[in-house]
This record gives C-alpha cells, structure tokens and sequence, in this order.
C-alpha cells in the first residue's frame, strides 16, 4: 500500500504543512529555488537597471527649490558597487556549489569543499598566482556590503542551530552520555589551556591578557560540531543506531558547554580579568534566563495572534527577523558576541510540526545555506594564508601542537571516558572519532575569537586548517574501524537509550 511521504524540514527534521521540505505547494520544484531563482533574476536587473541610469542619466537641470543634486559621480559608484555586488555573490555561489558536490563525491559534508575552495581561492594558491583574481570574488569597492552580507548568513546560520536544538534531549540523555558528554569537553579544554603556554607568543593577538586567550584555546579545542556531525551520522549510516544517537546528543551536550566558554574568554578579554568580567558573565546569563523565560510565551502568544488573523508569509518573516536581530544587537551590546543572541532566538522557536513559524524559518535557512552562507565561508577562506605559516619554523611548530592537541584531546579523552562508561573499544573509538569532526562550529567560534582580539591571522589560519583536517578524518577513520553502512549494526554494550537525533540539512 503506497503511504504519502511525510516531510521533513531541513533544519530540525520537523514536517513544514504536509509539504515535503525541499518542494514547495504549487509545482513540485523544490522551494529554494523559487526564493533564489527570482532573487537573483531581480538582483541582476537591478543591477543591470541601476547600471544604466548611473551611465547614461543625468541629474535634470529643472529641480524644485531647496532641492540639492547629487553628484553625478555617485550614481555611477553606487550602481558599479552594486554590480559588484551581484558579481561577486553569483562568483561565490558559483563556486561553493562546485567545492560542495565535489566534497559530496568524495564522501565529505559540503561544507569542507566551501571552505577548500576558499583556501584555493585565497593567497594560498590562487591568489598567490593571480591577485587580480580577488577583484572577482571580492572586489575592493564592495567589500563592506559582502561583509556585512556574511555577517548576516553567519547570524542566521545560528538562528537556525538554535531552532533545532532540543533541550529534552539533554534531559533524556542516558548515563554514558552524561558521562562522555563531560569528559569530551574537559578533557580537551585542560589540554588546551595547558598547551597554550606553548603557542601564546604566536597564537595570541595584540595585548590580549594569557588568561583569556588559555579559554578560548581550551574553547577551541573541545568543540563539536553539531550541523556537520549530523550530515556525517546520516551519510555513515548510523543515524538509526545507537551510536549515531549517542554521538548527537553529545554533541548536543557539548555545544551548551562551548558557547558558555565562549562567551566567558570574550568577557575576560573585555574586562581585563576574571573577576571584571563577572558582571558581564552574570548580565549575560541574566538575559538567556529572562529571554527565555519571558521570549518563548511570547513567541507563542504571536504565533497564535497571527495565526487567528491569518497573515501571510512575509508578515512572520519580519517578525523572526526582527526577534533575531535584536537578540543578536542585545547581546552584542552586554559584551558578548552577536551569535549568542541569534542562537537564544532560534532557542524561542516552538518544536511543533504545524508551526507557521517554523515553516518561515526553514525557507528563510534554505535561503541562507545556499546564498549567505557560502558567503561566509568561501571568505574565511580567502583570509586564510598558509605560506605565511609554513615559511615560519616557530608556526609550523606551534601548528603542530595545536593539531596534535586538538586531536588527542577529543579522540582519546572522549574514548577514555566512554570505555570507562562500559562501551567496547571499538564503539569507544568510534564516538571519539564523531566527536572530534569540528567542521562549522570550530569555523565560528574561530571568527567570533578572531573579530573579538583573542587571536591572530596566524593562529586563525593553523586552527581553520585543523577544523578541516578533524571533519575530513572522520569518515575514514569511521570505515577503519567497521562503523559505517552495514557494519555497524547491533547495539553497543551497556547503552543507557538515548533519543534518536533529528535529521539536518548539510551544511
């Protein structure tokens, strides 16, 4: 008997109105294409508009009293920037879907080829070759409006994360999750603040105190990440079993450590000290608690409002819009990063699968994921430069701590601690191996470190590399030790159960 497909949406695996996530209700094409197709059609004939007044249009002599002309030469500037514009965000995209089908064919998430084709665009390679070859991706002229743009896709990309977080999968958590979910995080953290000794003259930025920059290496080198993991679990074939279960909600576990360690080396860096940051680290938890507390009935409360009054799309788009920019304005103004206060929004969002907001939500990430966000991405590459690393014996030495760091922190820390909890080496292993993919998280917190003064272009560079090398492992190191596809089937011994994770779009 044929059943109907039920829909899942990309973002947290909710049904979006009994509409499959990746088509929308009238043709069967999927939705993205109808909001980025008609996007950048419009985008280019505004350009191609704006273009035209800027070049062949001038100011009328005849203008009312009082009136001022512009300068003839600002139209042409302001439609050449935004050709510019146009040019570039085409470029990018461009290029990120190339890097991620190729990184898909490989057997890698998406994200490692966006962020590789950055690293081949960028002064590493490329650039190195042909600097004229930055004009195309980002050109001068534009390079405030393609910031700000990624700075948005970045802020939106939280949003998302926090809408598919579910606190009740931390209260479900079994035993060995408790434990493995702890000892992922400390472990690597203690390593990293005691490493950072080693690397703090190369590593650390400006005048940034030793205190701060020891928490926001720890920070760095305990993170999982979440979004990737996800894609991973799914394309190895552990999504249905209980150490694809166990490694999400880990994950899930480590994510709430990261972002509270985050935001406590920003403050320290902030205020100077441990104990000058302490007013911030309490405002900022004043304001989760409030914002939480308060937000989420509120959230409803709209919801409800909006859906008696039966308004339309784009009326709860400026709604989420607004719940998300100015969470992200709030906490950037307390002293933390704006990323806290996107991913607090994404936390108000209902868990329903009838939610109208919910379903904006997904179409607003499905836009952002393939427009915004490569974006983002395809520029932390192009910042990255490797010659500068490997031309300098003190870096590659400093790299080569960071990594070795990274990597025995997590995978043995975590494997450790989990054959402690009573699972087989093998399965031990294997949850250390997913735990220690950083892929998009790392790529965050490394920029929100960066923009905030705890590190360096140097130390930015080598911990970008490391985040890509961790993630790319990962499958392989999955396939040596038989837990991928049909091999990793059965339950590992002594599992507490644990809630089955949802699926994610790739990221």
């Amino acid at each position: 008997m044929h059943r109907p497909r039920t829909s899942r949406s990309p973002a947290g695996g909710r049904p979006v109105d009994g509409i499959p996530a990746d088509t929308d209700a009238t043709g069967g094409r999927p939705a993205w294409r109808g909001i980025v197709y008609p996007l950048l059609i419009s985008a280019l004939a505004l350009g191609a508009l704006f273009a035209v007044l800027g070049l062949g249009v001038g100011v009328p002599d005849d203008l009312p009293a009082g009136t001022t002309a512009s300068p003839p030469g600002e139209a042409t500037q302001a439609s050449e920037t935004l050709l510019r514009v146009v040019g570039a965000l085409t470029a990018v995209a461009v290029v990120a879907a190339a890097g991620g089908a190729l990184a898909r064919r490989l057997g890698q998430p998406p994200v490692v080829g966006e962020i590789a084709a950055g690293l081949l665009l960028g002064p590493s390679c490329l650039g190195a070759f042909l600097p004229a070859s930055k004009e195309l991706f980002f050109p001068d002229a534009a390079q405030p409006v393609l910031g700000l743009l990624a700075q948005v896709g970045l802020i939106l990309f939280m949003f998302s994360v926090g809408s598919e977080f579910d606190p009740s999968q931390l209260r479900r958590s079994g035993r060995v999750v408790g434990a493995v979910s702890q000892g992922s995080m400390i472990i690597p953290f203690v390593l990293g603040v005691l490493s950072s000794g080693l690397v703090y003259h190369e590593f650390a930025a400006g005048h940034v105190g030793f205190l701060p920059f020891a928490i926001f290496l720890g920070t760095a080198m305990s993170i999982t990440a979440f979004p990737v993991l996800a894609r991973i679990v799914q394309e190895s074939g552990l999504s249905r079993h209980p150490l694809g279960t166990m490694a999400m909600t880990c994950a899930a576990a480590c994510d709430v450590i990261a972002w509270g360690a985050l935001a406590t080396a920003m403050a320290v860096a902030g205020a100077g000290s441990v104990w000058g940051a302490g007013g911030t680290v309490l405002l900022a938890v004043a304001v989760a608690t409030v914002v939480l507390l308060l937000g989420r009935p509120l959230v409803r409360a709209v919801e409800r409002w909006s859906d008696r009054a039966g308004l339309p799309a784009a009326a709860r788009l400026v709604f989420l819009l607004l719940l998300v920019f100015s969470l992200a304005r709030l906490t950037d103004l307390i002293g933390v990063h704006s990323i806290f206060g996107a991913f607090l929004a994404g936390l108000l969002l209902p868990h329903r699968a009838d939610s109208a907001l919910t379903a904006v939500q997904v179409r607003v990430d499905s836009l952002n994921r393939r427009l915004l966000l490569p974006l983002f991405f395809i520029s932390v590459g192009m910042t990255v430069d490797l010659t500068q690393v490997t031309g300098h014996a003190g870096l590659l030495l400093a790299a080569a701590v960071a990594v070795v760091t990274a990597v025995a922190g997590k995978l043995v820390g975590t494997a450790v601690t989990a054959r402690t909890a009573g699972l087989s080496w093998q399965y031990s292993l294997g949850l250390g191996v997913l735990l220690n993919a950083r892929g998009v998280t790392e790529i965050v917190v490394l920029r929100a470190g960066l923009d905030a003064g705890l590190i360096n272009q140097n130390a930015f560079t080598v911990l970008v590399v490391m985040a890509v090398l961790t993630t790319v492992m990962t499958g392989p190191a999955l396939g040596l030790l038989g837990l991928t596809g049909r091999s990793a089937t059965g339950t590992p011994p002594h599992c507490d159960p644990v809630p089955a994770p949802r699926k994610k779009e790739s990221v």
